[in-house]
């Protein structure tokens, strides 16, 4: 029987008022590994104690006091422990929209970028790490004030930006990285919007330039400036990504997956996924599953 990966919801099942960042932090100690799962919303981890093993898009990493990890919506992940050993962690999860605001352009250009050839994960040195546990400190004391002091959200948001541009500035992939292209606000909403509906397989050119009431060359020329490539190989990438993560990670056959990351046909995806990883769906299970037989 197949197991398919779990979908984890739990920050949607928060109740938010109006004005409130959709957003949850948590320090604490993990006793137990978790299966592989994936999510709608932003995940930015941090370890500050114990050690285990994280499995990202089959990926497996090395965690100790010092790793950090920004999983996307198409990440698929899971966690092991060994023996009696534990971890502690900060967890923190929030709305992807969040990060797509047209002040901080270049967190969305480089959000791409860990979407397209960088690990998601790594281990800080020393003094970065304190840098960021202590922002994290600070973003979970807020988030637990009770009653709301005055400027508790506006505080909310500039500490969880803090920990996201440290997670890029210290990031080894990206110290040469250029300075993200001039963008008008909505074109940051395209790709915004992609992000979030690249599952479903309706979405289109033509339905995301309706869905924003702009010609179908606003949205075109929008993702080749920003990100130098066209709509349908953005949509491919992420839908690639995902195919990726669930081919090594669990049993899914790859009908099945063809038609959870978004194709239409069996065929479109065998293509595409051979264009964009040079082996066929089959090949690339056989070359990276960790699932075990």
């Amino acid at each position: 029987m197949t197991t398919f990966p779990i979908f984890q919801d739990s920050l949607r099942l928060n109740t938010f008022k109006k004005g409130e960042l959709p957003l949850f932090i948590n320090h604490y100690t993990v006793n137990n590994g978790y299966p592989n799962h994936h999510h709608e919303f932003v995940e930015i981890s941090l370890v500050t104690g114990g050690e285990g093993t994280e499995v990202v898009n089959g990926a497996e990493h090395r965690l100790g006091p010092g790793s950090i990890c920004l999983l996307l919506p198409y990440h698929l992940h899971a966690l092991k422990l060994h023996g009696d050993r534990k971890l502690v962690k900060f967890c923190c999860m929030f709305d992807i929209n969040l990060l797509f605001q047209p002040d901080f352009a270049e967190v969305g250009r480089w959000l791409v970028r860990l979407s397209d050839e960088m690990t998601p994960f790594y281990d800080l040195p020393p003094q970065p790490f304190e840098a960021l546990q202590s922002v994290l400190f600070a973003l979970e004391n807020e988030y637990r004030t009770v009653p709301e002091t005055l400027g508790k959200q506006g505080f909310m948001r500039i500490k969880l930006l803090e920990a996201i541009y440290l997670f890029f500035r210290h990031h080894p992939g990206f110290a040469s990285l250029e300075q993200p292209s001039s963008a008008q606000p909505e074109e940051w909403d395209f790709v915004k919007y992609v992000n979030t509906h690249f599952l479903e397989e309706n979405i289109s050119l033509e339905e995301v330039a309706g869905k924003f009431g702009v010609s179908v060359f606003v949205v075109r020329n929008a993702f080749k400036r920003l990100l130098g490539k066209n709509f349908l190989e953005y949509l491919h990438q992420l839908r690639i990504r995902r195919a990726s993560g669930l081919l090594s990670a669990t049993d899914m056959s790859v009908s099945e997956i063809a038609y959870d990351v978004g194709f239409s046909s069996l065929r479109s995806f065998t293509r595409v996924f051979k264009e964009a990883t040079g082996m066929s769906a089959t090949d690339y299970r056989k070359k990276h599953s960790r699932v075990d037989p």
